[in-house]
């Protein structure tokens, strides 16, 4: 009896004791990290492991307990906290000795700490990055090592307990308590300081704030009139002691969290980006479009580019992804909705560059009984009044004021309705060479071959009877010899390959030059250089660039020359010998070939018809006398679409059209022109068919490339500069890791194999450019 009793007795004293040391390591956890670290038990005893493994993993369901409850209270104490100190005046402060002072709780990121004698200055950054306080966290005397993991801890006079600073690593989330106190010093100004700054989220001026470069996480206003006197710190989690994540480090795109810590530039980029959505969003709204979002998962059609497809379980049977919403959103135009307008998400398998990614969002928008005036007039609305407004420090548009040097030839301006320019396609072909041209550039294009002489035609073309023609380049002031030497190695990089290796033709170039005879265009004998000097005006140094092509109309998005164009003036800017063009220069190109010839590097549609839709099949034609089915089926490449591109700086942002709303003339022109199978017609475009059937209204629509937006307003290289999480140059995620191979048992789910050769006649050829 007495043994039992004994036994028992010591059985409540152990289960007593694993209680009371439960109790204290969750109270160590008020001011300790969570740490999963490797225990060794001294106790073979199955029991005993048994109890100590509970007793590890009851601590830390305790700890997350504990950060649950943080999380619930943290947003509102810490948005006030910080708020307090930024608009707290200083001079309403209690003296230091005073016992009633003002009492904050803040949470944040430790990124530096400074040891002085008795004191820690520890920089804490609010949660957004954007606001950082310095603290000051007293030494204290007793000092306590935590058996869990080492760190030390200190107790101080009123019994709280304070992480030992030395100890937190930067980038450490931490929750800190203690009073706020009045600068004594005031804050020595650091190389790249301002006072008082506005941030690019649109945010107003906050007084009593500097901004500085923090080390770790770059441009952060500085709250500069008061501190914070810390009475407790707490770290909430712990960072990796040997990642090194400073505002300087190069970062993989493995490690893209870190990135946003560390590059102020994009987390300004992506915070401007959201803040864009929601006034663009106001807008339109205001305007009485309705938001309305169409399905992802949609059903494979010809529309342009190649598709992604999703799979399912029911055999042979797929989803694709939409490279547009265009099918159902002019569908809604049948069901009743006047205007409508989504972010919409898009897909297309296609090789990527700087401005295009796999997955991409576009601001889509539709509108019936409105034609292409009425669309173009909301989306300069759209720029002008929720856009340009609400990027702080932006340029504005450069409107035209004076008839080009060339004259007003193609230009279509409608001062009462819209205030962008319109230029034609033709036009913008043959005088920039490009149907995006960059207007800033100037370097208009001229025809030059009917005062040519011949022997120079005849050194620069193989052709019969070619169109000649010459463009000026402003050097600037660039000394003549240096023009000539920067022209020469540009020919000669490999990028310049395609106009070198052109077996009919050749560039000319002549560099303007006073001192040499006819100032260096000899070329063109006495009557050709007059000539010259009178149409161009060169300046000393100008680079006269000259270029031929067959006398055909013209196809695709530019010309030979107008690549040149481009390509000259990027390499004479990147070389520092030019300066690059400032400011927004908008631009409408309008009548676009309703189609275009079938290429065999382009997608088109079917061999017989030999065309394909310049944009996609929905556009309609421009209305005219003689628009008629004759035109249709003799000659379709004559036949102008009702399509318009707005062009901002030589960036295509944004596209739309006139739809076809009458279901005879679409399936006519499925049938007649594109010479799609009745099979084909009723599997891919019956639904739409049916919807413009059921009287459906005229209607026009727009989509504008937003990731291009906003690397334009941001002045961004790429787009993966304002994409949180973009793919890379060959379409992977490399933070993620995907896309993942398929694995034995998904291929069997799916009904799929694996194929080693990809079949040609799986791609849908009717449109050129979706």
């Amino acid at each position: 009896m007495e043994l039992r009793t004994t036994v028992a007795r010591s059985s409540h004293l152990r289960r007593s004791y694993i209680e009371i040391s439960r109790f204290l390591r969750a109270r160590q956890w008020h001011g300790r990290p969570i740490q999963c670290t490797r225990q060794r038990y001294a106790s073979t005893s199955t029991a005993s492991r048994d109890e100590s493994r509970s007793a590890f993993f009851t601590n830390h369901i305790t700890r997350f307990d504990h950060s649950r409850h943080l999380g619930q209270t943290f947003s509102g104490e810490s948005r006030s906290g910080w708020d307090r100190l930024r608009q707290m005046n200083p001079d309403s402060l209690p003296p230091a000795t005073n016992p009633d002072l003002e009492q904050v709780q803040l949470y944040g990121y430790v990124t530096s700490t400074r040891p002085v004698k008795g004191f820690e200055f520890v920089q804490l950054v609010d949660p957004h990055l954007r606001l950082a306080v310095q603290v000051i966290l007293p030494h204290t005397k007793k000092e306590r090592h935590s058996v869990e993991d080492g760190e030390a801890t200190h107790d101080d006079s009123s019994g709280n307990i304070t992480s030992q600073p030395g100890h937190t690593y930067p980038h450490t989330p931490v929750k800190i308590s203690g009073t706020i106190v009045r600068r004594s010093v005031p804050q020595k100004k650091n190389k790249g300081e301002r006072q008082e700054t506005s941030d690019v989220h649109g945010a107003s001026k906050h007084q009593n704030t500097v901004q500085i470069l923090d080390p770790y996480v770059g441009a952060v206003d500085l709250i500069s009139h008061v501190e914070v006197r810390a009475d407790n710190l707490m770290k909430l989690n712990t960072f990796p002691p040997g990642l090194v994540a400073t505002r300087d480090t190069v970062l993989p795109p493995e490690l893209r969290h870190v990135q946003f810590r560390t590059d102020s530039e994009l987390r300004s980029r992506i915070r401007l980006r959201s803040r864009l959505s929601g006034k663009i969003r106001e807008h339109m709204l205001k305007e009485d479009f309705d938001e309305i979002e169409t399905p992802i998962l949609f059903k494979s059609t010809p529309e342009g580019a190649r598709e992604f497809l999703v799979p399912t379980r029911k055999r042979g049977m797929a989803y694709a992804l939409p490279q547009s919403p265009q099918q159902y959103k002019q569908v809604l135009m049948a069901s009743g909705i006047p205007r409508y307008f989504q972010f919409a998400r898009c897909f297309r398998d296609e090789d990527l560059r700087a401005d295009r990614q796999p997955e991409f969002t576009q601001l889509d928008l539709e509108m019936a009984f409105a034609g292409s005036t009425d669309v173009m007039k909301t989306v300069e609305d759209l720029l002008l009044a929720a856009v340009w407004p609400n990027v702080p420090g932006i340029a504005s548009f450069q409107m035209p004021t004076s008839p080009s040097p060339s004259g007003n030839e193609g230009l279509v301006s409608d001062p009462k309705r819209l205030a962008f320019p319109q230029l034609t396609y033709n036009t913008a072909m043959s005088r920039y060479g490009s149907d995006k041209p960059d207007t800033r550039l100037g370097s208009e294009i001229r025809r030059v071959d009917s005062w040519l002489p011949s022997n120079v035609k005849g050194m620069i073309t193989s052709f019969d009877d070619p169109v000649v023609e010459m463009m000026r380049i402003d050097m600037q002031g660039t000394d003549p010899a240096e023009s000539q030497k920067f022209f020469k190695e540009f020919l000669d990089a490999s990028p310049s390959a395609r106009y070198t290796t052109d077996g009919s033709r050749i560039a000319g170039v002549a560099v303007y030059d006073p001192f040499k005879p006819l100032h260096g265009l000899a070329t063109f004998g006495h009557e050709g250089a007059a000539l010259v000097e009178e149409e161009f005006k060169p300046e000393p140094g100008d680079l006269l660039i000259f270029w031929s092509r067959e006398d055909k109309p013209f196809t695709g998005g530019s010309t030979v020359l107008g690549d040149l164009r481009r390509d000259v003036y990027h390499s004479a800017i990147s070389q520092g010998l030019i300066t690059a063009p400032s400011g927004f220069s908008p631009l409408w190109v309008i009548d676009f070939p309703l189609f275009s010839p079938v290429e065999e590097s382009k997608p088109g549609q079917d061999e017989p018809a030999g065309v394909c839709s310049t944009h996609h099949p929905f556009t309609a034609p421009k209305h005219g006398p003689d628009l008629s089915d004759g035109l249709f089926r003799d000659d379709p490449l004559s036949i102008i679409g009702d399509h318009y591109d707005l062009v901002i700086n030589g960036v295509e942002v944004g596209g739309g059209s006139c739809r076809i709303h009458c279901p005879i003339t679409q399936r006519f022109i499925f049938s007649e022109v594109l010479k799609m199978s009745e099979k084909q017609i009723k599997s891919d475009f019956q639904h739409l068919l049916n919807a413009l059937s059921a009287g459906c209204p005229p209607h026009a629509g727009f989509a504008l490339g937003f990731d291009r937006l906003m690397t334009m307003v941001t002045n961004s290289t790429s787009v993966r500069d304002v994409i949180a999480f973009p793919k890379t140059a060959d379409g992977e995620d490399k933070f993620a890791g995907s896309p993942s191979r398929l694995t034995p048992e998904q291929l069997s789910t799916y009904h799929l194999t694996i194929a080693d050769k990809v079949s040609k006649s799986s791609e849908h050829k009717i449109s050129k450019k979706a």
